[in-house]
């Protein structure tokens, strides 16, 4: 493989700059407008250092919506869906990967053909469906964190489970049958053995799930009401008919992706072999 010339690299890393800008771009801007003032975050010039310094952002963001509420609602919907989703995920995924069974084929599919279809298109049949279990077990589904953690499971766990399913079978078969020789059955060799070494699978198919609970707002939008409202529709009402509290919201904006950047920060490296492993492999 040749080596590439000066001028090649200089256009590379000027492409990565670009690229970096292009994506820290709006998070700088709406990191920076959080500690400005609403006079100055719509004044005619706009400014990437605030003139004038506040917190008052940050302090009001919870009087004018319960934001820290919808935060904790948030939190634990998403965690429910991340737990479930690695624990469903993962049995489902060993059990591709490992065995040979009528309808595989045809399963592996369906999981592929559900990534095509519009979350839209599920509205009517999750409402009817939550409507049908409350009718006829008495166990309400509709503004309830087990309903949201139910729905968003559905979601994550197809791609889930092939993203792991990809990376289990980067590891030999041989490591299964050692275990069961040394006296584990299939469930310990599966806790004590592949799971150590499916760490960065797990944790990809992991940060995947609780994204997808952390940021979803049209079945939230349907499902949920004051009760278990997330913050990502918290964020929108910020913004009235008569006034819109752009500090605020900015605010608020960074005050949520916290847990996003704690979670990623944690497992990166995990993750990119994960990710990489999980796309190519298979």
């Amino acid at each position: 493989m040749s080596r590439r010339t000066p001028v090649q690299n200089f256009f590379f890393y000027l492409i990565i700059i670009v690229v970096i800008l292009f994506v820290l771009g709006p998070y700088a801007w709406m990191v920076s407008s959080s500690f400005k003032t609403s006079v100055e975050i719509q004044g005619m010039r706009p400014t990437w250092i605030p003139q004038t310094f506040t917190l008052d952002n940050y302090k009001n963001m919870n009087t004018t919506v319960p934001i820290l509420k919808y935060f904790t609602n948030s939190l634990i919907i998403s965690t429910g869906t991340m737990l479930c989703a690695l624990v469903l995920g993962t049995l489902a995924a060993y059990g591709i990967s490992r065995f040979k069974f009528w309808g595989r084929d045809l399963y592996i599919l369906v999981l592929m053909a559900t990534q095509m279809l519009p979350g839209i298109l599920f509205i009517i049949p999750y409402f009817m469906l939550f409507t049908w279990i409350k009718n006829t077990l008495g166990i309400p589904m509709t503004n309830t964190f087990h309903g949201m953690i139910f729905t968003y499971t559905s979601f994550a766990l197809p791609f889930s489970i092939l993203m792991l399913r990809n990376y289990l079978d980067s590891v030999p078969k041989d490591i299964d049958e050692q275990a069961l020789i040394d006296g584990c059955n299939r469930f310990q060799a599966l806790y004590k053995v592949i799971i150590p070494l499916a760490k960065p699978g797990l944790a990809a198919m992991g940060i995947y799930a609780f994204i997808m609970g952390w940021n979803e707002i049209l079945f939230a939008t349907i499902l949920t009401s004051t009760k278990t409202r997330t913050i990502a529709l918290g964020l929108l009402q910020y913004i009235s008919q008569n006034q819109a509290r752009w500090g605020e919201m900015m605010a608020a904006c960074v005050f949520a992706t916290i847990p996003v950047i704690v979670a990623f920060t944690s497992v990166q490296k995990h993750i990119v072999a994960g990710l990489v492993a999980g796309a190519t492999k298979g």
